[in-house]
């Protein structure tokens, strides 16, 4: 447990559905601040459903979600986007944007903080891109760029004394397109700012070896509900797994990068 009284994050029951089809059902967690959880999953099994109902992007058909000990509905849009960032799979910059400017586009309506912006890029190793047109870089460096937008939105200004509040970061599938360094890299500075900053930080992964790596909890879904919510090294079993992805699964070692 955290310093903070309260989880940062409340999943009670919660169920999604669109159309005639549920694609949760009945999800429960609780995250504190400081935290990170790994959720995997086979295809289709409710990763990214749960991540947009976490971001308020879908609608609950039942269940409440709370965030720093009220319900998620009750927070302003404004208030939100100081202490909740989403990255995900985001459709190509369609005009010619600089990385510097789409990583300031975290704090859209508030004055440039030129300092905060570069701040962001040097701490997801992506400073020299700064000029470059962000449709140039590959989509490995994109993400990368896309970490430090959401370093930015939740940054506060350098010139700040004022304590941070606790914020919450989803990660949809951060490490795909990465290469083994770059994925190491991510994994590593996602852990960090989780620690340092007591962010809770829930991330999406079809890699078990991501949530062994940098995970304090993970949730398995499975067909939308939940199989498994413990501490990593008890849900990451051979068994959950195997009932998770539908096939067999066993331990071996890995080659992974250090």
């Amino acid at each position: 447990m955290s310093a903070w009284a309260i989880p940062l994050l409340t999943v009670d029951a919660i169920s999604v559905r669109i159309g005639g089809t549920l694609l949760l059902r009945d999800v429960t967690f609780a995250l504190d601040s400081g935290k990170v959880l790994a959720l995997l999953g086979a295809n289709g099994a409710g990763k990214s459903t749960l991540m947009a109902a976490l971001a308020g992007e879908l609608p609950l058909t039942s269940g409440r979600i709370e965030f720093d000990g009220l319900p998620l509905a009750t927070w302003t849009a404004a208030a939100l986007a100081g202490r909740r960032a989403l990255n995900a799979s985001e459709p190509p910059v369609p005009f010619a944007l600089s990385v510097a400017d789409y990583v300031a586009l975290g704090q859209p309506f508030a004055a440039l903080d030129a300092e905060a912006v570069a701040a962001a890029l040097a701490e997801c190793h992506a400073a020299e891109w700064r000029g470059r047109d962000y449709a140039t870089l590959s989509l490995g460096e994109q993400m990368r760029v896309q970490l430090a937008r959401s370093l930015y939105q939740l940054g506060r200004p350098l010139s700040s004394t004022e304590p941070q509040s606790p914020c919450l970061w989803l990660l949809d599938e951060p490490c795909a397109h990465l290469d083994m360094a770059q994925r190491h890299f991510v994994l590593t500075l996602i852990a960090r700012i989780a620690r340092e900053r007591e962010w809770a930080v829930v991330f999406s992964t079809h890699d078990p070896m991501e949530a062994q790596l940098i995970a304090d909890h993970a949730l398995l879904l499975r067909k939308g509900e939940v199989l498994a919510f413990a501490e990593a090294n008890e849900a990451l079993t051979e068994a959950n797994l195997s009932a998770c992805y539908g096939r067999s699964v066993a331990l071996r070692p890995a080659f992974v990068a250090v």
